[in-house]
């Protein structure tokens, strides 16, 4: 009897969640005619064209019509061409002949979910193809000695070579880890940019906009603003901490944060520090370049956050449904993140480059187990929605 009832609970178990997955395909159906003269032949040609038609739709969706185009032969080859993997039901009508052709339609399940995976896998998710720039904008302070360096400050009041030599080194380490990942890091202590940097800018402590405003001088849509510290710890050690923070130029938005606390060998100042920086530079940068290699395959660089609250009382698997439509079929939501739940109110934070007002209109047009939303309003980074009547 245990077993029999196992038996059907796992039953139970899998119809839902092929349900669940079912619900999450969109569903899209296509009509179209072949001249080919064997009925098998135009079945496939219909099926194709339905398959081409509705991926390039997709595609363009998720990517934009200019990533579209320069990349279509990679598309076609890597991913129309793997279809099967984002278009897991197809479903021919009868075939019927009209004259000199075959007439058919075609069902098609779409998985967005999957569609958005074999693209990411394929560099193709990211919002813009060109090789990013990337700006370090990173302060030393040397509190031993009482030195400090800021690239952007021409006429230092305690200038030091040593702090140049070091900047550089940390400079040469972002720059390597960085094109790796298809970066490309300007090199500002070696290249002397602060001779460009208008005296307004040449402070010794920036704010946000003005760091923003300095990454788009250079043309920059990625900023690092950074921390050195060396301090003392004991007799002849020394302490030094590294925090080096992506932030996007467009919205401010941290996409990448790396700390790091190291203690030198006793001995000599500059030439301890100088070791130490050396063994650390390239794995920091390595880190720090890995996380905003994987904020870009997930298309994260471009986006801001926006907050989602749906008003109204829900279930708890209309809230899990409401997730999983917004991740299926939001094309233009790249991420989301439950923030507060309660039984009359859900809070979400989603990445997306749409606007509010347009993001709104899509999650209108959800289907959540037969339930629908309407918008209530709307601000620069907010939605507020409700469930309809």
């Amino acid at each position: 009897m245990l077993k029999m009832i196992l038996n059907i609970l796992v039953l139970c178990f899998i119809s839902t969640l092929a349900w669940a997955q079912q619900a999450d395909l969109l569903d899209r159906t296509y009509t179209g005619v072949s001249k080919e003269t064997n009925p098998a032949m135009a079945r496939k040609e219909i099926q194709d064209q339905a398959v081409q038609k509705f991926s390039e739709e997709m595609i363009r969706e998720l990517i934009g019509d200019d990533q579209f185009m320069k990349r279509k032969s990679l598309i076609q080859s890597k991913i129309i061409k793997n279809s099967s993997r984002y278009i897991p039901v197809q479903k021919p009508s009868n075939i019927s002949q009209e004259g000199e052709q075959f007439t058919m339609s075609v069902n098609l399940k779409i998985s967005v979910r999957d569609l958005k995976a074999l693209l990411q896998s394929n560099g193709l998710l990211a919002e813009n193809d060109s090789v990013p720039v990337v700006l370090p904008i990173i302060a030393w302070n040397d509190r031993v000695n009482g030195k400090a360096l800021r690239w952007w400050m021409v006429n230092e009041r305690n200038p030091q070579a040593f702090l140049h030599k070091e900047s550089r080194l940390l400079e040469d380490a972002l720059a390597s880890a960085l094109q790796k990942n298809g970066f490309y890091s300007l090199k500002p202590t070696e290249a002397g940019l602060g001779q460009q940097i208008p005296s307004t800018y040449q402070s010794d402590r920036l704010s946000p906009e003005e760091m923003q405003y300095l990454a788009r001088y250079f043309n920059s849509p990625l900023a690092i603003d950074g921390q050195v510290t060396i301090e003392k710890e004991k007799s002849q050690t020394y302490r030094v901490e590294l925090r080096l923070v992506a932030v996007q130029v467009q919205n401010g938005r941290t996409i990448a944060d790396v700390s790091r606390k190291f203690v030198t060998e006793t001995g000599d100042f500059e030439a301890k520090i100088d070791k130490k920086l050396k063994e650390v530079a390239e794995a920091t940068a390595n880190d720090l370049s890995g996380q905003i290699f994987e904020a870009w395959q997930r298309g994260s660089i471009g986006t801001s956050i926006i907050r989602v609250t749906i008003q109204g009382r829900s279930t708890l698997p209309e809230k899990e449904a409401l997730k999983e439509r917004v991740r299926s079929q939001v094309t233009q939501v790249k991420s989301i993140r439950e923030r507060f739940v309660s039984s009359d109110l859900i809070s979400f934070e989603v990445d997306s480059s749409t606007p509010p007002s347009e993001l709104a209109g899509r999650f209108e047009k959800l289907d959540i187990n037969g339930k629908t939303l309407s918008k209530v309003s709307e601000k620069p980074q907010e939605i507020i929605l409700r469930w309809a009547q």
